[in-house]
Protein backbone atom coordinates (compact mmCIF):
# COMPACT_ATOMS: atom_id res chain seq x y z
CA UNK A 1 0.00 0.00 0.00
CA UNK A 2 2.82 2.38 0.92
CA UNK A 3 4.65 1.60 -2.32
CA UNK A 4 1.44 2.20 -4.28
CA UNK A 5 1.06 5.67 -2.74
CA UNK A 6 4.69 6.49 -3.49
CA UNK A 7 4.25 5.39 -7.09
CA UNK A 8 1.16 7.58 -7.47
CA UNK A 9 3.04 10.51 -5.95
CA UNK A 10 5.95 10.00 -8.37
CA UNK A 11 3.59 9.80 -11.34
CA UNK A 12 1.83 13.00 -10.24
CA UNK A 13 5.14 14.80 -9.77
CA UNK A 14 6.32 13.66 -13.20
CA UNK A 15 3.02 14.83 -14.72
CA UNK A 16 3.31 18.28 -13.13
CA UNK A 17 6.98 18.57 -14.09
CA UNK A 18 6.23 17.71 -17.72
CA UNK A 19 3.25 20.09 -17.75
CA UNK A 20 5.52 22.92 -16.58
CA UNK A 21 8.14 22.08 -19.21
CA UNK A 22 5.57 21.84 -22.02
CA UNK A 23 4.06 25.17 -20.96
CA UNK A 24 7.52 26.75 -20.84
CA UNK A 25 8.28 25.51 -24.35
CA UNK A 26 4.94 26.80 -25.66
CA UNK A 27 5.67 30.20 -24.11
CA UNK A 28 9.15 30.34 -25.67
CA UNK A 29 7.71 29.42 -29.07
CA UNK A 30 4.94 32.01 -28.86
CA UNK A 31 6.68 34.96 -27.18
CA UNK A 32 10.42 34.26 -27.22
CA UNK A 33 12.99 34.36 -24.44
CA UNK A 34 12.58 38.12 -23.87
CA UNK A 35 9.08 37.69 -22.41
CA UNK A 36 9.80 34.44 -20.59
CA UNK A 37 8.99 34.68 -16.86
CA UNK A 38 8.08 32.21 -14.13
CA UNK A 39 4.78 34.05 -13.67
CA UNK A 40 3.84 33.59 -17.34
CA UNK A 41 4.82 29.91 -17.20
CA UNK A 42 2.59 29.32 -14.16
CA UNK A 43 -0.35 31.04 -15.88
CA UNK A 44 0.22 29.07 -19.07
CA UNK A 45 0.37 25.79 -17.11
CA UNK A 46 -2.65 26.76 -15.01
CA UNK A 47 -0.87 26.10 -11.72
CA UNK A 48 0.26 28.28 -8.82
CA UNK A 49 3.55 30.11 -9.22
CA UNK A 50 4.66 28.60 -5.91
CA UNK A 51 4.29 25.14 -7.44
CA UNK A 52 6.55 26.11 -10.34
CA UNK A 53 9.17 27.31 -7.85
CA UNK A 54 8.77 24.07 -5.91
CA UNK A 55 9.99 22.14 -8.96
CA UNK A 56 12.38 24.75 -10.37
CA UNK A 57 14.03 27.13 -7.92
CA UNK A 58 14.50 29.95 -10.45
CA UNK A 59 14.15 30.90 -14.10
CA UNK A 60 17.64 29.64 -14.97
CA UNK A 61 16.94 26.22 -13.47
CA UNK A 62 13.73 25.99 -15.50
CA UNK A 63 15.48 26.99 -18.73
CA UNK A 64 18.19 24.39 -18.08
CA UNK A 65 15.48 21.76 -17.63
CA UNK A 66 13.69 22.91 -20.79
CA UNK A 67 16.92 22.49 -22.76
CA UNK A 68 17.43 18.96 -21.43
CA UNK A 69 13.79 18.16 -22.17
CA UNK A 70 14.12 19.46 -25.73
CA UNK A 71 17.04 17.13 -26.37
CA UNK A 72 15.43 13.99 -24.89
CA UNK A 73 13.92 12.80 -28.22
CA UNK A 74 17.33 13.16 -29.91
CA UNK A 75 19.06 11.21 -27.14
CA UNK A 76 16.48 8.43 -27.49
CA UNK A 77 17.06 8.30 -31.25
CA UNK A 78 20.82 8.05 -30.77
CA UNK A 79 20.41 5.32 -28.16
CA UNK A 80 18.41 3.29 -30.71
CA UNK A 81 20.78 3.86 -33.64
CA UNK A 82 24.12 3.26 -31.94
CA UNK A 83 23.59 -0.20 -30.37
CA UNK A 84 21.65 -1.51 -33.38
CA UNK A 85 23.18 -3.98 -35.78
CA UNK A 86 24.50 -2.87 -39.13
CA UNK A 87 27.53 -1.34 -40.76
CA UNK A 88 29.41 0.90 -38.26
CA UNK A 89 30.14 3.79 -40.62
CA UNK A 90 26.50 3.87 -41.69
CA UNK A 91 25.54 4.27 -38.03
CA UNK A 92 27.88 7.24 -37.72
CA UNK A 93 26.22 8.84 -40.76
CA UNK A 94 22.80 8.27 -39.20
CA UNK A 95 23.95 9.90 -35.95
CA UNK A 96 25.03 13.07 -37.76
CA UNK A 97 21.81 13.10 -39.78
CA UNK A 98 19.42 12.80 -36.82
CA UNK A 99 21.35 15.47 -34.87
CA UNK A 100 21.11 17.98 -37.71
CA UNK A 101 17.50 17.05 -38.49
CA UNK A 102 16.55 17.59 -34.83
CA UNK A 103 18.27 20.99 -34.94
CA UNK A 104 16.37 22.04 -38.06
CA UNK A 105 13.05 20.84 -36.64
CA UNK A 106 13.60 22.74 -33.36
CA UNK A 107 15.61 25.68 -34.67
CA UNK A 108 13.40 28.45 -33.28
CA UNK A 109 13.24 26.92 -29.80
CA UNK A 110 16.99 26.23 -29.71
CA UNK A 111 17.63 29.77 -30.88
CA UNK A 112 15.70 31.05 -27.87
CA UNK A 113 17.74 28.75 -25.63
CA UNK A 114 21.12 29.44 -27.26
CA UNK A 115 22.49 31.31 -24.23
CA UNK A 116 21.65 28.37 -21.98
CA UNK A 117 22.91 25.86 -24.55
CA UNK A 118 26.36 27.38 -24.97
CA UNK A 119 26.73 28.40 -21.31
CA UNK A 120 26.16 24.84 -20.08
CA UNK A 121 28.22 23.00 -22.69
CA UNK A 122 31.37 23.04 -20.55
CA UNK A 123 29.38 21.67 -17.60
CA UNK A 124 28.14 18.77 -19.69
CA UNK A 125 31.67 17.99 -20.84
CA UNK A 126 33.13 18.19 -17.32
CA UNK A 127 30.41 15.95 -15.86
CA UNK A 128 31.42 12.37 -16.68
CA UNK A 129 27.86 11.20 -15.94
CA UNK A 130 26.26 13.56 -18.48
CA UNK A 131 24.57 12.43 -21.68
CA UNK A 132 27.62 13.82 -23.58
CA UNK A 133 29.87 11.08 -22.17
CA UNK A 134 27.13 8.45 -22.34
CA UNK A 135 26.84 9.02 -26.08
CA UNK A 136 30.64 9.29 -26.41
CA UNK A 137 31.02 5.88 -24.79
CA UNK A 138 28.44 4.35 -27.12
CA UNK A 139 30.02 5.95 -30.19
CA UNK A 140 33.41 4.71 -29.02
CA UNK A 141 32.10 1.15 -29.32
CA UNK A 142 30.91 1.88 -32.88
CA UNK A 143 34.39 3.16 -33.78
CA UNK A 144 35.87 0.03 -32.22
CA UNK A 145 33.55 -2.07 -34.40
CA UNK A 146 34.69 -0.12 -37.47
CA UNK A 147 38.33 -0.71 -36.54
CA UNK A 148 37.79 -4.44 -35.98
CA UNK A 149 36.20 -4.60 -39.45
CA UNK A 150 39.21 -2.86 -41.01
CA UNK A 151 37.23 0.26 -41.94
CA UNK A 152 39.38 2.61 -39.83
CA UNK A 153 42.71 2.32 -38.05
CA UNK A 154 42.89 1.75 -34.28
CA UNK A 155 42.54 5.02 -32.33
CA UNK A 156 41.69 6.25 -28.84
CA UNK A 157 38.02 5.48 -29.40
CA UNK A 158 36.52 7.56 -26.58
CA UNK A 159 38.65 10.61 -27.40
CA UNK A 160 37.85 10.41 -31.11
CA UNK A 161 34.15 9.87 -30.41
CA UNK A 162 34.21 13.02 -28.21
CA UNK A 163 35.84 14.94 -31.08
CA UNK A 164 33.18 13.52 -33.39
CA UNK A 165 30.43 14.77 -31.07
CA UNK A 166 32.11 18.19 -30.85
CA UNK A 167 32.16 18.38 -34.66
CA UNK A 168 28.46 17.54 -34.82
CA UNK A 169 27.75 20.13 -32.10
CA UNK A 170 29.59 22.72 -34.19
CA UNK A 171 27.44 21.94 -37.24
CA UNK A 172 24.34 22.13 -35.06
CA UNK A 173 25.45 25.50 -33.65
CA UNK A 174 25.88 26.91 -37.16
CA UNK A 175 22.32 25.88 -37.99
CA UNK A 176 20.97 27.40 -34.76
CA UNK A 177 22.79 30.73 -35.11
CA UNK A 178 22.57 31.28 -38.86
CA UNK A 179 20.91 30.20 -42.07
CA UNK A 180 23.16 27.65 -43.79
CA UNK A 181 23.00 26.85 -47.48
CA UNK A 182 24.22 23.28 -47.20
CA UNK A 183 21.66 20.50 -46.94
CA UNK A 184 21.82 18.03 -44.08
CA UNK A 185 23.06 15.38 -46.51
CA UNK A 186 25.89 17.66 -47.67
CA UNK A 187 27.00 18.26 -44.08
CA UNK A 188 26.88 14.53 -43.35
CA UNK A 189 29.01 13.72 -46.41
CA UNK A 190 31.50 16.50 -45.65
CA UNK A 191 32.02 15.48 -42.02
CA UNK A 192 32.33 11.76 -42.81
CA UNK A 193 34.81 12.52 -45.62
CA UNK A 194 36.87 14.70 -43.29
CA UNK A 195 37.09 12.01 -40.60
CA UNK A 196 37.72 9.12 -42.97
CA UNK A 197 40.05 10.80 -45.47
CA UNK A 198 41.43 13.85 -43.69
CA UNK A 199 42.59 16.91 -45.61
CA UNK A 200 44.98 15.18 -47.98
CA UNK A 201 44.19 15.68 -51.66
CA UNK A 202 42.28 12.83 -53.19
CA UNK A 203 44.19 10.67 -55.65
CA UNK A 204 42.95 11.01 -59.19
CA UNK A 205 42.10 7.72 -60.93
CA UNK A 206 44.77 6.50 -63.36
Amino acid sequence: MKNSKMERKKRMEAFIRNDILESAIALLMEQGIEKFTMDRVSKSAGIAKGTVYLYYTNKQALLDAVLDYAYLPLQEQLKKIIPAGGEPLRKLEQCIHVCLAHTEENKFLLRQLRTVLFATMDLRISDKKSWYWTIAGMLGKVLEEASASGMIRPVNYIKVSALFIDSINSLMAHRILSEVEETIEQDVDELMDLYLNGLKPKKMPG
